[in-house]
């Protein structure tokens, strides 16, 4: 078995939809699928957005199941102007040197560096510090934490991200964190209503990078199911 993870349910979205004969439960928070991709089991694990929550639901998921392999998917930051919304990103320093021999003639792709952090670098300034204290070219808010975990336990692992926001793109970072409660993984439509209420202004800035998602989410989805392909019969 597989298990592909991800941060938030909506990143999860296309990917689950390509799932057979599904089961979906709870383990302490820990939202997961499993299902048939093909001939192939599969888990997908909705770990939280966050170092902290992306650490505790890995231990979680590994007391509960035996992944032969895990990848991590979702959205990412662009530190660096060459890196353009949809793209799709192999983090070079968070995946294991064995597994990407199953990626590298797969197309549409890049290899990046990653860092992660619990702050949403949400203005074209703090991308740039990250990127100049880092020299990394894209920021998550997971990455670090979950392979930690996955290389305690001698797994397998890849971490690939489709960028969500490019450089110079500012991030409506207050009224994100009003759509969702990252402690218990769900939207909280409630609090964004009110929150636009109060700052009508941000409406706009907020539409704009939610429209923008599903084509990113399509994106990765695509690399997925292509990658899974050239992975072996036996994981």
């Amino acid at each position: 078995m597989i298990c592909y993870a991800f941060a938030l349910p909506y990143e999860a979205q296309d990917f689950l939809a390509q799932l057979t004969e599904t089961d979906t439960f709870d383990l302490h928070g820990l939202h997961c699928t499993t299902g048939k991709l093909g001939r192939r089991d599969v888990l997908v694990a909705c770990i939280g957005m966050g170092l902290t929550n992306a650490a505790v639901n890995t231990t979680t998921l590994f007391e509960h199941f035996r992944p032969k392999a895990l990848i991590l998917g979702g959205y990412g930051g662009a530190l660096v102007s060459q890196l353009k919304r949809g793209q799709v990103v192999v983090a070079d320093n968070y995946t294991q040197d064995d597994f990407k021999q199953f990626v590298r003639l797969l197309p549409n792709f890049n290899f990046a560096n990653f860092c992660s952090t619990d702050e949403v670098v949400a203005t074209p300034q703090r991308k740039t510090e990250y990127a100049q204290a880092t020299q990394c070219q894209v920021v998550d808010m997971e990455s670090a934490a979950v392979v930690e975990i996955v290389q305690s336990r001698e797994k397998p692992y890849l971490v690939v991200r489709a960028i969500s926001d490019e450089l110079n793109d500012p991030l409506p970072a207050e009224a994100l964190a009003a759509a969702f409660d990252p402690q218990q993984n769900r939207p909280t439509p409630c609090k964004l209503l009110l929150r636009f209420l109060i700052h009508p202004w941000e409406i706009a800035p907020f539409r704009r990078f939610v429209k923008n998602l599903p084509p990113v989410r399509q994106n990765l989805t695509a690399f997925l199911l292509a990658l899974t392909k050239e992975l072996p019969g036996s994981w």
